[in-house]
Order: C-alpha cells, then structure tokens, then sequence
C-alpha cells in the first residue's frame, strides 16, 4: 500500500468517526487521478489551470450526470472534502510539487466546482461550502498524482436564508 492509499484510508475512517450530524447524502465522489494538482502559483494562467481540471473532471463525469448535479445546486449547503496526492519527486528531477500549500491548492478547485466561467456548476458560490476537509499527502509515482473530491449535502437552514437573501439582492 502506498502512503497515499495510507492517509486516504485514514480520512476515510476520520471522516466515518467524525459527528457530523448535518451531514447529508453524497452528491459527487471523483477521482482525478493521474493529474498533477494545480495551484494560482506561477506558471500559466489561472483561467488555464481551473480550464485543465474542468477538463479532467469532464472526462470522469457523464453530461447527464453533470447536469443532474446542477440542478437545485443554488438551494443547498455543501460540505466538501479535497483530497490532494502530491508526487514526492525523484532524486533526479528538480520537483516542487511536493510542498504546495494547501489554500493555493483548494482555490482551484472551489473555481472549477462553483457557477462561473470556467465552474461546472456543482455548487452556486464558495459561500455555499459550509463544511471544508482537506488533506494533502505524498505518493511515489506520477501515476497516482491528483485529486479525490467529495461533494455531499449540508443542512443549515438560516445559513442557506442568509445566502439566498444576500445573493438575490446583490445581483439587482
């Protein structure tokens, strides 16, 4: 096992123990793997690197699909659990992967989540994330670089009220 599959198994079993009482059911559960996670660090454009994980995530995803996760998005909370496996590199190459910082990382992928030029539309803003887990962990092989992404139903009446009142009025 390696030691992504490790601290994977352990999130799992952390998240499984953790009280989550409003917690809801799942509504996305991908694997992005192999792709090297992306960050608003230097390099290209962030338009291109939220376009390159749309584009990912399309592959893994059928349109039906898609569109049925759309649906309703702007009426629910979310808790959203990211995943991050980090190639540790090799003596040989010259790597920075390893040591990304974890805001940088999640920006990313809340763009490509959320409504918006380059958003599939999952969730309707990053506001409407109320819970977030995050892990990031190293794995041995470029193979096994990516993302696991859980998306799953967060109830929080007031807060969703306060959302839905805050948005209707700040698109008029």
């Amino acid at each position: 096992m390696s030691d992504g599959e490790e601290v994977e198994e352990e999130m799992e079993e952390e998240l499984e123990e953790s009280p989550q009482s409003k917690e809801g059911k799942t509504i996305l559960d991908i694997n992005v793997v192999p792709f090297e996670p992306v960050t608003t660090g230097s390099g290209q454009s962030i338009a291109e690197k939220e376009g390159r994980l749309k584009n990912a995530i399309l592959d893994r995803i059928k349109p039906d699909e898609l569109a049925e996760l759309a649906k309703n998005r702007a009426d629910r909370l979310v808790t959203l659990t990211v995943l991050f496996f980090l190639w540790k590199g090799s003596p040989k190459v010259t790597n920075t992967r390893s040591v990304k910082d974890l805001d940088n990382l999640l920006k990313i992928v809340l763009d490509v989540l959320k409504l918006g030029p380059q958003g599939l539309g999952i969730i309707e803003e990053d506001s409407y994330v109320s819970e977030l887990y995050t892990a990031k962990s190293l794995v041995d092989t470029e193979k096994e670089e990516g993302y696991r992404i859980i998306v799953e139903e967060f109830q929080d009446d007031p807060m969703l009220a306060t959302l839905k009142k805050f948005y209707s009025t700040a698109n008029k």
